[in-house]
């Protein structure tokens, strides 16, 4: 991986940074790490977002200049809609091409999601320098978009698809600092005692973990039921209905909308079943932890089923379709994951060595050459 000698770097002239995300953890949590790495050398920092991505804001620095725009993907399937988009697009366009004119940023950077298409377009159009981030192991549409047209793309998984020409470089996936600065347990499975089965259903998918972990669980042995600890994050609608069925089980549990202390729920799990987004994977592998992954069915570009396949090959996790995802496979799983101590620390180990804790520094690094014209070396 190329490095960049940061003593060389001139700050004395303050610099601007402008750092577009979409509105959901996914494109924001990487956004805000960065945003956090440039603020910490004194650069300013302007952040444009959609209205989903303003419950982020309070995360991000106090003193950068924040913009939400009113954009939504293209609805090919209502004309109505589809019109109403595309104004929006182009109002997000002009508004974007006023803030790039303002503030003369020495870089733009975008984390992908439909909101970030019409300041990308406008930074391309009035030639600023453009990196862009993918957190999955496939580009997204926009970032597929413009890898080509992009001084450089940064990538968190390894190998990632993209067209061909992208100039790809791998850093991993910024983590936030609540994960980072939480110290790091070893592994160990408990041969007695409280076993924490941790369940992530995400912002989208959620509903199909809430039928089928209750049911999974209620099939384990009676002793590994007496045993578990359950903290499960789920849609508001579901938590009541959960909550009732693991007490009727007899499981301890917790099981909330959002978990503010992820952190120390990662930390001590034995045990996570989650989604396969680009953020959930890699803050888990940071902690090291046995996995099961359940990729949601008909993800875009099948991103997700992707980025849980790099695990599985590596054997840090266990990879299984959602359309083959029954109760008895899910107990199955369980079971032998959290009665088999040799297993549960191959995965674990196999996990901790694919974290890229340093991820936010490799990105700021390929932002810092970019700006100052340095030669990268790119993974093609």
């Amino acid at each position: 991986m190329a490095k960049i000698n940061l003593s060389k770097t001139n700050f004395l002239i303050k610099k601007t940074i402008l750092i577009t995300a979409g509105g959901t953890g996914g494109h924001i949590f990487p956004a805000e790490c960065l945003a956090w790495e440039f603020n910490k050398i004194g650069w300013d920092i302007v952040f444009i977002s959609d209205r989903r991505g303003s419950k982020f804001v309070k995360n991000l620095p106090s003193d950068i200049k924040i913009f939400i725009q009113d954009v939504e993907s293209l609805n090919f399937r209502n004309p109505f809609k589809l019109l109403l988009s595309i104004n929006m697009l182009l109002k997000g366009f002009f508004y974007s091409s006023y803030l790039l004119i303002i503030y003369r940023p020495s870089v733009v950077i975008g984390f992908g999601g439909y909101p970030t298409f019409p300041t990308i377009l406008a930074a391309k159009i009035f030639r600023f320098k453009v990196v862009l981030h993918e957190g999955n192991a496939v580009l997204g549409r926009v970032n597929k978009f413009f890898s080509k047209k992009a001084n450089a793309v940064a990538c968190g998984f390894w190998p990632t698809i993209a067209p061909s020409g992208s100039n790809l470089f791998f850093t991993g996936n910024p983590l936030r600092n609540n994960i980072l600065l939480k110290e790091t347990k070893l592994f160990k499975l408990p041969r007695n005692g409280k076993l924490n089965l941790v369940v992530i259903g995400g912002s989208q998918g959620a509903n199909f973990f809430s039928k089928i972990v209750p049911l999974s669980v209620s099939k384990l042995s009676t002793s590994l039921k007496k045993r578990i600890h359950i903290f499960h994050q789920a849609r508001s609608s579901d938590c009541q209905k959960l909550k009732k069925e693991y007490q009727k089980l007899g499981i301890k549990s917790e099981v909330k909308n959002f978990f503010y202390n992820i952190e120390n729920i990662f930390s001590d799990a034995h045990l996570i079943i989650a989604r396969a987004g680009a953020s959930t994977i890699s803050e888990v592998l940071f902690f090291g932890k046995p996995l099961i992954l359940i990729p949601i069915r008909n993800s875009i570009f099948d991103h997700q089923r992707l980025n849980a396949n790099i695990l599985s090959v590596k054997e840090a996790a266990f990879c299984i379709d959602e359309k083959e995802c029954t109760s008895d496979y899910l107990t199955n799983k369980i079971s032998k994951i959290l009665l088999d101590s040799k297993l549960a620390n191959k995965l674990s180990s196999n996990a901790r060595n694919l974290a890229v804790p340093e991820a936010s520094l490799n990105l700021k690094e390929i932002v810092l050459k970019i700006v100052n014209g340095d030669i990268i070396e790119f993974k093609n």
